[in-house]
């Protein structure tokens, strides 16, 4: 079976450097007052720790090694890739590596091992080839929509690993909405093709970017069949379960600082059904 999941904010902010004392757990906070005996205190040396607890529920609710998830740094932007092997993860047994290609891939040999990216408001566009039982994954960025990175992710499938594209079912995160706006044209909004219908002026004078258009038109033109490409609805600026850049620092909500997590992984399960699996929400 295929697990795709997303945490929501239920397991508390899933990268170390998000994390701040407004938006841990009351299990976190727990902790830290059980150790220092204290309601507020510096988290900074704290929080390599917070974070594989965190990692390590997710793990333990949604079915995987908390221990064993990877992300991929993006450092190149040009559609690079890395295959997370089983030789990888045994040299790696704690998972979170640097690793600075662009997307990255897993198959069934690697059961229980996830890729995925922690994010905000940004998609993670994951596509998985049923048949060959290979994933690949990328965090799009409006950035990296821009450089056309969801239609790289589906390229490393079929030209790296023979995928085809009948065979590629593609999951797209949830992410903010049309709610997110410029005062000026954004100067990342190189390719007039990909936003000439996703960034438009509204009544109040912003600009306003709808990203999932600019996706869905690179996965239509990548040649992938519209039926088997799924948007989560989720709204990450208006819906409380997730975290948004946007929310915390334009209308100043401490709790919606931070990242939730979404990926990918594989059971030991031969099957190729593919299940969704997301936090209930705090």
């Amino acid at each position: 079976m295929i697990k795709i999941v997303e945490s929501r904010n239920d397991f508390g902010s899933m990268n170390a450097g998000s994390i701040k004392w407004d938006n841990l757990t009351e299990e976190d906070k727990i902790r830290l007052k059980e150790k220092y005996n204290l309601k507020e205190i510096d988290i900074t040396p704290e929080k390599a720790q917070i974070f594989m607890h965190h990692r390590l529920n997710m793990g333990k609710s949604m079915g995987f090694d908390g221990r064993k998830m990877f992300m991929a740094d993006q450092e190149h932007k040009e559609g690079t890739h890395f295959e997370i092997s089983k030789d990888y993860v045994e040299a790696n047994p704690e998972g979170w590596t640097d690793i600075p290609e662009d997307i990255l891939v897993v198959t069934s040999k690697t059961p229980r091992v996830v890729i995925g990216h922690p994010v905000a408001d940004c998609p993670v566009v994951m596509m998985v080839d049923r048949k060959n039982k290979i994933s690949a994954i990328g965090h799009c960025s409006a950035e990296l929509i821009d450089k056309r990175l969801p239609m790289m992710i589906g390229e490393v499938l079929r030209r790296d690993y023979g995928s085809k594209a009948e065979d590629i079912i593609t999951y797209v995160s949830a992410s903010i909405g049309d709610s997110w706006t410029y005062d000026k044209f954004p100067k990342w909004a190189k390719d007039a093709k990909i936003w000439n219908q996703c960034i438009y002026m509204g009544e109040d004078g912003l600009f306003h970017i709808n990203i999932k258009p600019a996706i869905l038109m690179q996965l239509i033109d990548l040649g992938l069949e519209r039926e088997k490409i799924m948007f989560s609805e989720d709204d990450t600026a208006k819906n409380p379960n997730y975290y948004s850049n946007s929310m915390a620092r334009s209308k100043e909500i401490k709790e919606k600082d931070g990242r939730h997590f979404a990926g990918i992984f594989f059971t030991e399960d031969d099957s190729s059904d593919i299940e969704i699996q997301k936090g209930k929400g705090r």
